[in-house]
Order: structure tokens, then C-alpha cells, then sequence
């Protein structure tokens, strides 16, 4: 079963013998919260700055505006729950207290968490689409308090997952600067690099260019923002946006439709 509505987005996702990465699984960051369970594969995940070594029975956890992708090691056979969903579908307060330190969780068979998703597959395959949203709000509540109490998880700073330090440098000064950072030289000057060496740096470890790094984390926060109820013409400076045209291109480019498209987002 998949499900996409506003507020959430369900897959399991099985793949027998796949020979390259699938569309779906595309580089990419979004505004909502999403959670992954490894079942099996030959598989890295990237997550920011950090790259793991995935294993049976991870649990990744991914939050609002992180870039994140999955590296598939060969065609060994690859299977994964994948959800994705908004602050709406979830108590916000749960999700905050959550160690911000904790990115993937083990969780073998046997343990509760495992035990979860063996009950969210008997539910997708014997419930119709609406009663399932229902119950799989109630299991992902149910996980997320197991999650807060967890003590064998891999954190980001002791995870050693391989991006070089330089990455994690500026990946740390663009975060810190997402809405004041002038031009990529700005970055490149505080890491007396060239600006060369900086876009050659996130195009190897990050798959990405600077700039658009950049820019995608900024019309995110900005499409955050919409959605809560500001106005475009009021939040595209505040965004990190120096015009408004600029500001609508880039909007429209990345979303596929303007920023006065976009729509509130609630759990309906």
C-alpha cells in the first residue's frame, strides 16, 4: 500500500534485484519528518555530513530540512519501510525530545521497535487506506516514546561515518548562516579554501553543488512559512532571498508551482 495525502507519506518500498537507484530515492531535503526502517540491502545513507553503513534492523530518523540520500553498494536484494510525515500528524512536543543527537537506532528482531513494524506490515496488508492512517498514527506515537528512551543508537557526533572534516566545516558555517551567507566566496573565504576546491568538495561527498544546498534549505524554510500563514512577499528576505522575482523563480522551480500555490498545511 501507498499512501500520499498533505500530512503523510507511506511506502514499502522491496526491490529483488535492483540495478540502479530508483527515482524515488533521489537526493533530496523536505519539511517534513521521516523515518526509515532497514530491513535489508547492501546500502549507505547519507544524512547531512554523515554517511552510515546501514544494517538489518536500522532505524534512521530524518528531521525537517536535512539533506539526505541512500547509496545503494550492489544488487542485493533491498527492502524498507519509508515514512514521511508533518508536524501536524504527530505531537510536535514528542518528536523535539527526541535526542537531536540521534540519528539511527538499532533495532533487531525481537525488540519492540522491530516488533512495531512486523504489526504496521500486518495492518497495511489487512486494513483499508483511512483505518490504517489511524492505527499507523497511534504505532509511530507508540515508537517515537520508545525511541525518546533508547541508549544503543548511533549518534552524529561518535558515529566516525566517513564525510571528510572540511565537509562537515562548512556544512556546519552554512547551517549556523543558512539566511545571511552573501555568496559561495563568503563560505570558501572562512574556509581559506578556493572556491573551486569548495564546489569540487559538496559535488564528490555530497552529490550536490554549494548553491544549491544553499538555496533548497532556504525555499524550505520559506515554504514552512507559507504554509503557516505568512505571506510570500512578507518572509522572502527573511529567507535569505535578495528580490522577491528571484525569490519566485526559484520557488516555482524547485516546487513546480508559485509560492501564493502554496497551501496550508493541516491534519485533515
Amino acid at each position: 500500500m501507498d499512501i500520499e495525502t498533505d500530512y503523510l507519506t507511506y511506502n514499502h518500498y522491496h526491490y529483488k534485484n535492483p540495478t540502479s537507484i530508483p527515482e524515488n530515492f533521489q537526493k533530496h531535503s523536505h519539511n517534513t519528518y521521516e523515518i526509515i526502517f532497514f530491513e535489508k540491502g547492501d546500502a549507505t545513507y547519507v544524512l547531512e555530513d554523515k554517511r552510515y553503513q546501514l544494517n538489518r534492523g536500522d532505524l534512521i530518523i530524518i528531521r525537517p530540512i536535512k539533506y539526505h540520500y541512500i547509496e545503494l553498494k550492489s544488487t542485493s536484494e533491498y527492502s524498507r519501510f519509508n515514512l514521511a510525515f508533518n508536524k501536524y500528524f504527530l505531537d510536535e512536543k514528542l518528536l523535539k525530545n527526541i535526542p537531536a543527537s540521534l540519528e539511527i537506532l538499532n533495532c533487531p528482531k525481537g525488540s519492540i521497535i522491530a516488533e512495531l513494524f512486523a504489526r504496521i506490515e500486518y495492518y497495511e496488508n489487512n486494513y483499508d487506506e483511512k483505518s490504517f492512517i489511524v492505527l499507523l498514527r497511534c504505532l509511530l506515537t507508540e515508537l517515537f516514546y520508545n525511541v525518546r528512551n533508547a541508549k544503543n543508537y548511533l549518534s552524529s557526533e561518535s558515529s566516525g561515518a566517513g564525510l571528510s572534516p572540511f565537509i562537515t566545516e562548512a556544512v556546519k558555517y552554512i547551517n549556523a548562516n543558512l539566511f545571511t551567507i552573501g555568496s559561495i566566496k563568503e563560505i570558501s573565504n572562512k574556509l581559506y579554501v578556493s572556491e573551486q576546491y569548495l564546489f569540487k568538495q559538496f559535488q564528490i561527498q555530497l552529490k550536490i553543488s554549494p548553491k544549491k544546498y544553499i538555496n533548497s534549505k532556504r525555499l524550505l524554510y520559506a515554504q514552512d512559512m507559507i504554509r503557516q500563514g505568512f505571506k510570500p512577499t512578507d518572509i522572502y528576505l527573511k529567507c535569505g532571498f535578495e528580490s522577491y522575482p528571484g525569490f519566485y523563480k526559484q520557488y516555482i522551480r524547485m516546487f513546480g508551482y508559485s509560492p501564493s500555490q502554496e497551501k496550508k498545511v493541516t491534519l485533515t
